[in-house]
Order: structure tokens, then sequence, then C-alpha cells
């Protein structure tokens, strides 16, 4: 990626852009081809873009592998570095790219070839769901905006009638009266419509079922709006009496407010469904010639993926993903089903095996005959089944909103008792302190306690890389007792590296300029992890599922499989020998170097732990939750990293399928447990979905994100820590702001039956519950960015060495 940058003219800015993007590293992609001939067809752009003036048009689209405010930076420098773009605009948590752009100046096959250079991908949407969320959250924001504009106004005129307009009289304060109602009116009709038709709604409900539970806390707060509106409208009208359009028009505001940063908050969660559509590739190269062989473009035709059916041939060239489930035609390759499985070592595949939609092929050509497409796919059942998922509400909140029924009778039962007692003490005081009554007990503050504390927790949590779907799930996080870990990208890194090496620097060096020439996760492996010098690399071959040999500065050299390599050098020699043993005894794939028929080097090939999860692991058992392991990763690999961990041999399983993840963890619930599932692939989905909470970590895949009820943006376990103590705190704060609701209003209500609270001193009153509820809301500590903990267990894979033992 700095070499894309400084060719991009950007060299003066790649040092700060990689301090801003620290721990990150951005390789540039290959666009696929289909892909990108997809974004330049009339049809895709009458489907996915909109006219505009001038000849321009206007895409939202997926943008892959932005992680950091360096991407945003670097992404709407897209108009100045290409004409006939004319803007660009990042929405960074949504992974999603706004342009403007001229398709006969700049076509979208060369954005996303631009892109592409940087290590970003651009695909298309799929679906409208997004659209939708995105219109209810504009049309919330546009209320919100409408009534906190009245308001404002309305406290204007408020200010200079409690500063003394009121007590002068006269046609001023009058005026001032008037115009107060004539701003609150339209401000409690538009912005105050949600929480009426909520109330009218469950008053219905009530009156159905006979049951005053069934009553939404919205019908106490549109109880108290029109107490309060009425009330000053009539000391409007009558010229006597004081009025509260203030507190009427920002309590409104306030709650709308809160809502909104709930929808918001919900809505970046969300958008990873979008996300989830764009995983398969929206293309196939469809075989037209029963006779073709892999490799001959010229008996292939582009089509949609949709346009596919069962039967059909497809090819499937390497570095691309698999379309759809099917059985291999023709050709042998290998192919990478982590994302489906979580197996981090690709597998061997030849004619009648059986390949899924959404693996790669990595090393040939393949002709794939397709069983099932779409939604009839393995990854699409799965992925159908996680969309099915809904965004729960805490019990907490459950419990509040049955509290508005009981506290709707409540406030009436001493609207009536107040009556009562003044009818007999002094009649002519009844309105008065009836009046009072109504507007301190607003339940306003009890309106705001649970979505605001929410939505304060969600946002500090978001701003920490932690996004909480739903407010049910955040009070779950306090729940659990039972951690179900995936391996591969959880536990680890999710890449192959060379984690152990013995041999000398020469052969490294020219092992790794070899394999600088293969396509394949393990080659790729090697050629990271040594220095390359200018060697000449002049032959090149390949064997399939065995190793690759060739010529380096006139030497042969020969990578690959220990057996494949002593099939034609003999029996490694020791040290290579043990060290042969000790890799595969750690369960790492080992890999040997000859050169000129020489054994000289072997490497120690796996996918490295994470650098936090030791202290992680050692913070779960303090907090005294049990911990178990489901990888669809070798068993060995699985059990040698469980021991690392020192996690029981019995709770830690590999070879597991997806759908037998998902089993597991249903198993663990019917004993009672409350079970969270960290994981980050497609083969995770099940099993986040079907957990009472699902996390998914940093860097997994758009499913995961779906199934999940967290997902955090941040790499490693820790932020897993991070997020459970946001949920504790965010209950705990929750509880605490009912309790001072409750004991405020209750407060509030025995001074009014005692005549000790006017309507003025009521009015004034009223929103100091509510501050109440906001400071404890604000309150709220932000997720810590450190892992808890410094114990655990002793990390079990060595660091890759580069240089010469």
């Amino acid at each position: 990626m700095r070499a894309a940058l400084r060719e991009a003219g950007f060299s003066e800015t790649t040092d700060r852009l990689r301090t801003i993007g620290a721990g990150e590293r951005q390789r540039p992609v290959a666009p696929d081809p289909l892909g990108v001939r997809e974004l330049d067809t009339e049809r895709f752009l009458e489907e996915h873009t909109k006219q505009l003036d001038g000849g321009l048009r206007e895409a939202d689209l997926v943008l892959d592998g932005v992680h950091c405010a360096a991407c945003v930076w670097l992404v709407e420098r897209l108009p100045s570095e290409m004409e006939g773009v004319a803007e660009a605009r990042l929405d960074l948590p949504r992974g999603r790219v706004r342009l403007r752009f001229d398709p006969e100046a700049a076509p979208l096959s060369e954005v996303a070839g631009w892109l592409a250079r940087f290590g970003y991908a651009l695909r298309p949407t799929r679906g409208n769901e997004g659209r939708q969320r995105t219109d209810a959250e504009r049309a919330l924001l546009i209320r919100l905006g409408v009534t906190w504009a009245l308001a404002g106004n309305v406290m204007l005129l408020a200010f200079a009638l409690y500063s003394g307009l009121a007590d002068a009289g006269g046609p001023l304060a009058a005026a001032a009266k008037w115009a107060s109602l004539a701003l609150a009116v339209p401000a409690v009709v538009y912005g105050g419509a949600p929480f009426f038709q909520r109330a009218w709604a469950s008053m219905g409900l009530a009156w159905r079922a006979r049951d005053v539970r069934r009553l939404h806390l919205d019908t106490p707060i549109a109880l108290g709006i029109l107490v309060g509106l009425g009330h000053s409208a009539w000391a409007t009208i009558s010229g006597t009496g004081d009025v509260w359009f203030d507190s009427v028009t920002v309590l409104i505001a306030a709650l709308l407010t809160a809502r909104y940063i709930q929808l918001r908050s919900r809505r970046l969660a969300g958008d990873a469904t979008e996300r989830l559509l764009a995983l398969l590739p929206a293309m196939a190269r469809r075989v037209t010639s029963p006779e073709a062989q892999p490799g001959d473009a010229a008996s292939c035709e582009a089509v949609r993926l949709d346009e596919l059916r069962r039967g059909d041939i497809v090819e499937v060239a390497p570095g691309e993903t698999i379309p759809a489930d099917g059985v291999v035609a023709r050709g042998e390759s290998r192919v990478d089903n982590a994302v489906l499985t979580g197996e981090s070592r690709p597998v061997p595949v030849a004619p009648e095996a059986n390949v899924a939609a959404g693996a790669t092929n990595l090393t040939a050509p393949l002709h794939v005959r397709v069983e099932a497409v779409g939604e009839d796919s393995r990854v699409g059942t799965l992925l159908a089944w996680v969309r099915e998922a809904d965004t729960g509400r805490a019990p907490v909140v459950l419990w509040a909103d049955r509290l508005g029924g009981v506290f709707v009778l409540a406030v009436l039962g001493l609207a009536i008792l107040t009556a009562a007692v003044w009818a007999v003490l002094d009649a002519g005081q009844i309105g008065l302190h009836v009046a009072a009554l109504l507007v301190i007990t607003c339940p306003c503050a009890l309106g705001m306690a649970t979505p605001l504390a929410f939505a304060v927790a969600g946002g500090r949590a978001a701003r920490a890389g932690i996004f909480v779907k739903s407010d049910a799930a955040t009070q779950a996080l306090t729940e659990i007792d039972t951690v179900v870990l995936d391996k591969t990208g959880t536990l680890t890194e999710g890449a192959m590296r060379v984690v152990d090496h013995v041999g000398d620097a020469e052969a490294l060096a020219l092992s790794a300029a070899l394999e600088a020439h293969v396509a394949h996760p393990l080659a790729t492996a090697i050629a990271h992890a040594f220095a390359l010098a200018p060697e000449a690399v002049t032959r090149v071959q390949a064997e399939n599922g065995a190793g690759v040999r060739g010529t380096v500065d006139d030497r042969e050299v020969q990578v690959g499989r220990p057996d494949w390599v002593a099939s034609g050098c003999g029996a490694a020699p020791e040290p290579l020998a043990s060290a042969l043993r000790m890799a595969v005894a750690e369960g790492f794939t080992p890999v040997a170097v000859a050169v000129d028929g020489l054994w000289r080097a072997v490497l120690a090939i796996g996918d490295g732990l994470r650098i936090d999860v030791p202290d992680v692991i050692g913070a779960f058992r303090a907090r005294g939750l049990d911990l178990h392991i489901l990888s669809g990763d070798h068993p060995e690999t699985v059990a040698h990293l469980a021991r690392g961990l020192g996690i029981p041999a019995a709770r830690a399983h590999g070879g597991i399928a997806p759908e037998a993840k998902r089993d597991r963890v249903r198993e663990l619930q019917a004993a009672g447990r409350r079970v969270m599932v960290v994981g980050d692939g497609v083969n995770d989905a099940a099993a986040l979905r079907q957990a009472d909470v699902g996390v998914a970590v940093g860097g997994g895949s758009t499913a995961s994100l779906v199934a999940a009820d967290v997902f955090l943006t941040r790499a490693g376990l820790a932020p897993v820590l991070a997020a459970m103590d946001a949920g504790r705190t965010a209950v705990r704060t929750v509880r605490r702001a009912l309790a001072l609701s409750l004991g405020y209003n209750l407060l509030g209500a025995c001074a009014a039956i005692a005549g000790l609270v006017t309507p003025l001193v009521a009015a004034i009153a009223m929103p100091v519950s509510s501050l109440l509820v906001v400071g404890i809301a604000l309150s709220q500590r932000a997720p810590s960015r450190s892992p808890e903990g410094s114990g655990g267990a002793p990390l079990p894979f060595r660091s890759p060495t580069p240089s010469t033992p």
C-alpha cells in the first residue's frame, strides 16, 4: 500500500497515514474482473445508481477493507486524483462510499481499480433494507430538528416571562404567552405524534386484553404532554395562571433525541446486512462448450449470478470466489474454505469433489457443475437463517414499559386523592393542586431513563470500537457464565505465517524468491517472512498439492511437502528431521526446502495466536466463566492450542461444521448455561445467532457481523472484556436512573398533595428529575481499551524469526 501511495503522489503523507492506521497492514487487492465488468453495465447503472444533473450519477456502494481515519482521507482524495469523479464520501462505520461521477469520463471499473491499489474492494450493494433504514432515520432527524427549533424559540419567550414579564402583565406578557402557544401546538402535534400514536395503540390493546399492564410507557408521557399543554393553553386563553410551554416542548425534543441516538446506533450495526449480501460474487463465468478445458477463456460467457441454473458449468479462475455450491467437473486445485468452515489449511479438490459457494479457489482453474445458487446454497441457507434475528429489548426496558401502566393508574389515583383531600380543606384550591400534581409527576424522567442510559452506553462503546445491536444484548452481557470461542481469526490471527524455521539464510532467501511467484497462502507466508534479494527466477513449476520447484539464480530450488522433497532428495538429515517432527507435534504445517538436490531448511507454518489472548483467557477465568473452543480446524491443531491456553481437552473440539457448532451451543443452553459465542466467520454465524450473546471480533466476515449481537471493530479479544464491562455499567445505570425517577416522582407527589407545591414550582421542578437522569446517564465510564488482567497461559506459538537462527 505504501508503494501505491508513493506512486499516487502521496509520499509526504505516507508516514502520517501509517501512524493513523497503526497496527493495520493493507495490501493491494486484485479486482474481480467479472465484478468490475458488471459495474459498467447499463443494467447495473440503472439499478444501483441515480441520475443527477450535468450527466453525473450517484452510487452508494460497499467498500471492503476500510478500517481507520487514514482510509477516510485516502478515499475522499479520489475526486482530486481521477477526472470525472465529482465527489467521494466514505461512511467508515458502515463501510459504504457514496460516489458522484461521470460514467463516460470515469467508469466505475476504473474507480474500482484505483481503490484496489490501496487494498479496498468496491462491491455493489444488494437489496433495499439499508435505504429503508436510512429513510426512517432521516424522517426522525427532520422531526427532531423541527421540534428543537420550536422548543428553542419557546424557551426564549419563557426566559422573558420568568424574568418578570409575566408579573408585569399587560399586552406584552399576553403576546408572549400567545406566541408560545402558537409555537408549542405544532411542536406537540408534529414532534409528539410518535408518543401519542404508541400511547393510543397501547390503550386499545389494554382495553381489548382487559390488562393495564399492556399500557406502554409512552402513555403517561403522552398524558403529561397533554396535561401540560392543556393547562398552559387554558391559562393563556383565560389570562390567569402560569404557562409551561417550554417544559412541554423541551420534553418532547429531549425524548426524540434519545430515540434518534438509539436508532442511529442500531442502524450502524444493522448495515452489516447489506455488506453480507456482497459476500458472493455478482457475476460468474459460464462455460458454453462441453469440450472446453479449464483456462479456456474463449469458451466462457459472463452472466449474472441470478442467471445460473442447476447443471450449468462455471469456470473459477485461481483467486476467484466460487459462485455456487457444486461439484468439480474438471481440473484439480486447492480451495480455501476458511470463510465457511474455519479450516485454516487449504484443501485439495479433484473431479467429483464437492465445493461450496463463498470458498476461494487458489492454485488452478476449475470447472464446477452448479448444484445450488444464492439462498439455496449452503452459505445462503446459513445467511438467510441469521438474517431472521431481531433486535430484542432488554428485560429491564420491558419492565420499565410495563411500569408505565401502573404509573398511569397511580397518577390518576393520586389526582383523585388530591381532589378529595382539598375538597375538604379548600374546594377552591382543587384545580391548582391537581394541576401541580399532574405536572410534577410527569413521567419524562421515567421515559428517558432507559433509552437514554442505553443510548449513551452504546455511543461510548461505539467510540471504543464496540457496537451492540440491541438493549437485550447489553443486559445479556451481564448474565453470561459460559464462553465459546472460535479458533481461526478469533484466538488466532487468521493468516498463515512462518512461526519457526531451521536452516541457512541463503536457502530461506531462495525459497522466498521462488514462492513470490506462486498464488498460495503457504507461499505468501514464506515470501513475506524473509527479506527478498533481487534473485533472478527463470523457471517456476508448481506441483498441485505437493509444492513448487524452479530455478533461482541458476540454482535448483524445491519447496513443499517433506515427503515430496524426500522423494527426490532422500531422507532429511538431523537436525532438520527433528524440526519436522516438532512442527507436526505442535500442530503446524511443515515445509521443506532443498537446493541443488540437498536438504537446506525446514519451516513451520501456522496461524499465530493473537497477542492479547493469554491475558483475556486469564481474565475470563478470574470472572468464573467456563471456556470452550469449537473450531472447524484440524482437531490436533485445536487440541494443541487448548493445551497451551489451559483449556481442558473435553471442552476443545476441532473439525466442527457450522451446524454442529450451533447444536453444541443449544446443548449448553439446554443444560441451563448462559452462553456467549465469540467468532469471526460465516462458519460461526449459526452459533452466534443461537447464543444468548454472539460477539463478532474485529476483521470478521460480514456474515458474522449480521448474526452477532455485538461486533467489535478492534482486533483481538480484549474488546470482549470491555463490552462485558460496558453492559454491566449500562444496566447498573438504568436501574439507578429508574430508582431515582420513581423516588423523585413519589416525593413530588407527596409535596403536591400536601399543598407544598404550586403549578409554577412544579413546572420548574419537573425538568430537574430529567436533568438528574441525564447526568447519571452521562456519568457512565467509557469502555476500557486495555485488556484486563495479566495472567493466562503462555503463548503456545513462537514468534516468527526471519533472520538466520
